[in-house]
């Protein structure tokens, strides 16, 4: 029973995203020297009502630390297609009219590239060639 009671006291927001990235990832240091890099990822949803097929989008902002982060900067590109695991967090602020404001975000924990980059496919051949 305690273990059920410690389980259901945790909430948990944790978000999987399958889409494509809308905006180059944009790498910035903070004053502690962690390394952040944050982009915009389209998310196409289907569905059919009728005959004709209604297609809507929605856009979610990712933010990815560390190592990741840098990763992230040099191989993604606006267009990519991307798989994100990680957590939603909603950010809160007052507009200048006083106004409360809020959007969400997802933390990534994890960043699959499902197409391989360019730039790690030419590493890949050029590691190929010097060990043939």
């Amino acid at each position: 029973m305690n273990m059920v009671k410690q389980f259901t006291q945790k909430n948990i927001a944790y978000a999987v995203i399958d889409g494509n990235l809308t905006t180059d990832p944009e790498l910035k240091t903070i004053n502690s020297g962690k390394k952040v890099s944050t982009f915009s990822v389209a998310i196409n949803h289907d569905y059919k009502e009728d005959e004709k097929g209604n297609h809507d989008v929605s856009y979610l902002d990712v933010e990815v630390w560390d190592r990741a982060a840098e990763n992230c900067a040099e191989y993604l590109k606006k267009g990519k297609k991307v798989t994100i695991l990680g957590n939603l967090k909603q950010d809160r602020w007052k507009s200048s009219d006083g106004t409360g404001r809020s959007k969400w975000k997802v933390i990534a924990t994890t960043v699959r590239f499902d197409s391989i980059p360019e730039k790690a496919a030419n590493k890949e051949k050029e590691q190929e060639r010097k060990a043939a």
